[in-house]
């Protein structure tokens, strides 16, 4: 994505004496003319590179918001079957509870009848 980067050409190998690369202006109008037309050349550059950082931006930023609301979504998902969850242990809960006092009841209720046949036969 990033790699609008300039990348100076590597002269060690070049045969030109140096002289020859940098050519030295003769009058003042050509060295005007060559720093306005570089720094005209820089600044589009910078402003190609602003466009295409921010161009990156917006993208990364579009990529985090459909992976925040994914990941909201997913949330959302696990929330709900965690709720259905504990509605069924919920109820879980109330059935074992009738269960047990059904059984106190139950145990009551022996209780009095071993009393009786208890009683009876003591007579």
């Amino acid at each position: 994505m990033m790699a609008n980067h300039l990348v100076k050409p590597d002269n060690r190998n070049c045969k030109r004496p140096r002289e020859l690369e940098s050519p030295v202006p003769d009058s003042p109008q050509l060295s005007s003319l060559g720093k306005s037309d570089s720094s005209f050349s820089e600044s589009s550059g910078l402003f190609y590179k602003d466009e295409a950082l921010e161009k990156d931006l917006n993208d990364v930023s579009k990529e985090i918001n459909l992976m925040l609301s994914t990941y909201a979504k997913l949330l959302s998902e696990r929330a709900a079957v965690d709720a259905s969850y504990i509605d069924e242990i919920d109820e879980l809960f109330k059935e074992a509870n009738t269960i047990e006092n059904f059984l106190i009841q139950k145990r009551e209720f022996l209780r009095q009848r071993f009393t009786v046949i208890a009683n009876t036969l003591h007579r």
